[in-house]
């Protein structure tokens, strides 16, 4: 069984030596638990534990726990994983104040990192607005609807609702201010001029070039929230604070009643099927993100027939495209196929 008792911080410490830090998966849940318990006062001691890995990287271990959300993961992981470690937690005995006073440290910590976990929630609402907003005007004024794009020829598939750049663009994003700024031609050249050297964390951009394919990226009810591009070389780039959840880019959405419907991850894979058999396919960019887009489309077309299509990835450990595909075309009780062809 075990133990459930508040830790303090210098006990976290001792714990953490016991558990390896190589292990990203790991890493990752090691550090949402200290979240969670501590807020960002558990920072200092993930990020010494953190530096037993060879691989650890100072910026990395910053930005990731900037990423992580509490909740998710709990001390009783940590506890668990230092135990089977090794470590043996120091059996003391309290006074009943003693057991009061660390129950009331941890309840007022778990009180912190709610409140601070709402104010999180509530400017991350307000950037995916402003960032929604300054993906708006770029669609608005700044893309074609026609235009060329060595990505799409070199996939040999079609522009189906897709845009592309007249000119050169910059979408400037700034937590600190919490506003997006829209830049063309020459005042993308100035930003960069002005942009202090190193970059503020605060300070994010989202650049669209000619030659780039531009896929819009709506939610159930048509809102446009943000933009992918996809590049020359085929990187695929997505504003920070873009609200990717939920949201696709549906080709063939002319059909009123369609008979089937697939959900795809990438544009070409997607265009590709459409192309082949004549279905609407959404782009949901990834299948974790399949997961959020396919019921409401099974709710939007309840006749139609769901096909989830994967990424085969046999070269790839555990070839998480197919697997994870069919586990959720499992739970959703639809139909999965894996086109044969380069996932995209």
């Amino acid at each position: 069984m075990v133990d459930r008792t508040p830790m303090s911080l210098d006990e976290l410490r001792l714990a953490l030596q016991h558990i390896p830090a190589d292990d990203r998966e790991t890493w990752v849940s090691v550090g949402n638990a200290c979240k969670t318990e501590y807020g960002d006062d558990g920072f200092s001691a993930w990020d010494e534990w953190s530096q037993q890995a060879a691989s650890y990287k100072a910026a990395d271990a910053r930005s990731v726990w900037r990423s992580l959300t509490p909740g998710h993961v709990h001390l009783g992981t940590i506890i668990k994983l230092a135990i089977d470690g090794g470590w043996q937690r120091e059996r003391r005995e309290m006074s009943a104040e003693d057991r009061r006073r660390l129950k009331a440290e941890a309840e007022e910590r778990r009180r912190r990192v709610a409140a601070q976990v709402e104010a999180d929630q509530a400017k991350l609402e307000r950037m995916q607005q402003a960032v929604a907003g300054a993906c708006q005007r770029v669609m608005e004024q700044h893309l074609a609807a026609q235009g060329q794009s060595p990505y799409l020829e070199r996939k040999g598939v079609g522009a189906y609702g897709v845009w592309f750049p007249r000119r050169t663009v910059l979408i400037s994003i700034d937590s600190q201010r919490e506003r997006a700024d829209v830049w063309v031609g020459p005042e993308v050249r100035d930003w960069f001029r002005e942009l202090p050297k190193p970059r503020p964390d605060h300070l994010h951009m989202f650049q669209l070039r000619p030659g780039d394919v531009v896929v819009p990226l709506r939610g159930q009810d048509g809102t446009l929230w943000a933009l992918q591009t996809i590049n020359r070389q085929g990187t695929k780039l997505f504003p920070k604070f873009g609200r990717k959840a939920g949201c696709c880019h549906l080709i063939g959405s002319d059909q009123a009643a369609p008979d089937i419907i697939a959900v795809a991850e990438g544009y070409a894979t997607s265009a590709s099927v459409h192309e082949m058999t004549g279905w609407p396919v959404a782009v949901a960019l990834d299948v974790g993100n399949m997961a959020r887009v396919a019921p409401p489309l099974m709710t939007m077309y309840p006749r139609a027939r769901m096909i989830l299509c994967g990424d085969d990835d046999p070269g790839t450990e555990g070839n998480p495209g197919r697997t994870k595909t069919q586990a959720l075309a499992a739970q959703l009780g639809c139909a999965v196929a894996f086109p044969s062809m380069e996932a995209a």
